[in-house]
């Protein structure tokens, strides 16, 4: 090898480790990029979900003062005559759910069961709320305007069973309005079939009859509401025999309502205020929230 070629050779071999170093430098550049990226990325998720967590939290604990707001107001009160039947289903919807969170203090459930419960805080908070509204003891200062008493609302929640049930419970909030003696009787029928078309769409009585062939059946031979919650609550993977009480509770005092106003027992001469009317908006929209819920797989 000539000295030319030696020092040919050398250069070329540290070119090659400058290279070696300059692309082994990029990679832990690279690598240290990533790792931070992952570690940043990694505590904004943190931070969304504790902020989140924090939101949803308050809520809850919200839902659950009022609730004890809302029962104290009732309390403080001589029982009234009218709505006697809903009057006792919520007394013992909020008995079930206060059982059903003593029940829960420390044990572990699943994500799904947990929400469902946390509804539970704010429909047996709007029921109570609903009943002292009716007794004339509501909040008139939250009223909405008639025309935002009778505005479209729950679209999200609905339009997953279908175009008709939005349609459907458009027409229910269209019929309520203070100047309409007939409008709580109106909006009720409506409401209900909505939310038992919910129930039907998510629970079909084929699909629930293939996943218990020995459920409970009604006289004509179809799965009850109680064995379409049951499959409905399976599905989800929530077998809780508190929180199953909870729904079937909530469902049976919904339906319970609609039955007083249908039956004309509520005792009123018919037309309601918009505060009353308000209150019964806002306890069927929560029943459409909880029941969609319980549908979702």
């Amino acid at each position: 090898m000539t000295p030319a070629q030696f020092d040919a050779a050398v250069k070329k071999q540290q070119r090659d480790q400058k290279q070696a170093i300059d692309k082994y430098n990029r990679e832990v550049r690279r690598h240290n990029h990533a790792v931070k990226k992952a570690v940043d990325d990694n505590d904004r998720e943190v931070r969304a979900y504790n902020s989140r967590a924090r939101a949803h939290n308050a809520k809850v604990d919200n839902q659950r003062r009022r609730l004890n707001q809302e029962i104290r107001r009732l309390n403080s009160r001589p029982a009234t005559t009218t709505f006697v039947t809903y009057r006792s289903s919520v007394e013992t919807l909020t008995r079930t759910y206060a059982a059903t969170e003593e029940w829960l203090a420390g044990r572990s459930i699943t994500p799904a069961g947990r929400e469902l419960v946390d509804r539970g805080s704010e429909e047996a908070a709007n029921s109570v709320y609903l009943l002292n509204a009716m007794d004339g003891d509501g909040a008139p200062e939250d009223d909405p305007t008639e025309d935002e008493l009778r505005s479209p609302s729950m679209q999200t929640e609905l339009v997953a069973f279908g175009q008709d049930l939005v349609d459907r419970w458009t027409g229910a909030l269209f019929s309520l309005s203070p100047r309409n003696p007939d409008a709580a009787r109106h909006f009720c029928t409506s409401a209900r079939e909505v939310l038992i078309a919910m129930l039907d769409h998510a629970a079909p009585n084929s699909g629930v009859v293939l996943a218990n062939p020995r459920c409970d059946k009604t006289d004509k031979g179809v799965p009850t509401r109680r064995a379409k919650v049951s499959y409905l609550l399976h599905r989800k993977g929530i077998d809780e025999e508190y929180i199953k009480s909870l729904v079937e509770e909530d469902m049976d005092n919904v339906l319970t309502l609609f039955r007083d106003f249908n039956n004309g027992t509520h005792g009123h001469a018919g037309r309601f205020t918009i505060t009353q009317l308000n209150a019964l908006r806002i306890r069927v929209e929560s029943a459409i929230g909880f029941i969609h819920t319980l549908c979702a797989s």
